[in-house]
């Protein structure tokens, strides 16, 4: 959330390795493979609520995180230049000051705020207008353990929560995930358990600038054929975003994980999320 794949592998022995992969990763991509709320769909239009901070008190308005994987080719298939997917976020009190990546990058704020609201999560997660140029698909947002659908007649407030939203643009994919957990700790522990639903051999870690406070990139078979999955921690959440269903795109992908970031970033610090693609 690096280890490469046989090139000689046969086509049986590719079909086994996508499979065990796809048994793995089922946890993962289930929130993106049901049917969206239409409740938390309207949802993401609301105004933001308050957001719970990790010690309990009440601050501005808060973001939600994603920890399932989604790898997303670029429309244009151009990369973005570092500057221009570099996530930004104003520092929270108490946040821990940004660490430089071994490959110079400086990761966004640590953000202590922990969004515990479905209307906040609803937000996060990218838009029509942020997704310019693809279709929505499916969207949903639940209780951490997929146990309640939150809709605008039952919302879900003060509690851990997961959201999603597939798009697509003819045969391309991109799935977006988020995770919001009380606290940095309760994230970082999160994040270890889907960086380990990417098992070694089917896929391999790929080096790119970190995002968020902390990420980490993967190729490697998905439902539709090879496709790129970046993981990042920002603060308290764990998001994923995975892209496939056309080349293999990691470039193309970390600027839809970029858009993401941002978009968390912007609720944790108390604003609305609108963040969106940017420049290619």
């Amino acid at each position: 959330m690096g280890m490469g794949m046989g090139m000689g592998m046969g086509l049986g022995g590719r079909r086994m390795a996508a499979g065990v992969a796809a048994g793995v990763l089922v946890g993962v991509l289930a929130g993106c493979s049901s049917g969206g709320s239409e409740g938390a769909k309207g949802a993401s239009g609301a105004a933001s609520p308050a957001v719970t901070s990790a010690t309990g008190g009440t601050g501005g308005t808060g973001a939600a995180s994603a920890s399932g994987s989604a790898v997303v080719p670029s429309a244009s298939g151009a990369a973005p230049s570092a500057a221009g997917t570099a996530s930004g976020g104003a520092a929270a009190g108490g946040a821990a000051a940004p660490v430089p990546s071994a490959g110079g990058a400086t990761p966004g704020a640590d953000l202590e705020a922990a969004l515990l609201d479905d209307k906040v999560v609803g937000q996060v997660l990218p838009d029509a207008r942020a997704m310019a140029g693809w279709d929505e698909e499916k969207r949903k947002v639940d209780s951490a353990d997929h146990a309640v659908t939150c809709t605008a007649s039952a919302p879900c407030t003060g509690k851990p929560l997961s959201g999603s939203v597939r798009f697509s643009s003819g045969d391309l994919v991109a799935r977006f995930l988020v995770d919001t957990l009380p606290s940095r700790d309760a994230a970082r522990s999160r994040l270890k358990e889907t960086y380990a639903s990417y098992p070694v051999g089917p896929f391999h870690k790929v080096d790119t600038p970190v995002l968020g406070s902390e990420s980490q990139a993967f190729v490697g078979p998905l439902s539709a054929g090879d496709g790129v999955s970046i993981v990042v921690r920002s603060g308290t959440v764990v998001a994923s975003v995975t892209t496939e269903g056309g080349p293999v795109d990691v470039a193309g992908a970390r600027r839809f994980a970029a858009m993401l970031v941002k978009r968390i970033e912007q609720a944790q610090a108390g604003r609305t999320p609108d963040a969106g693609l940017g420049p290619a």
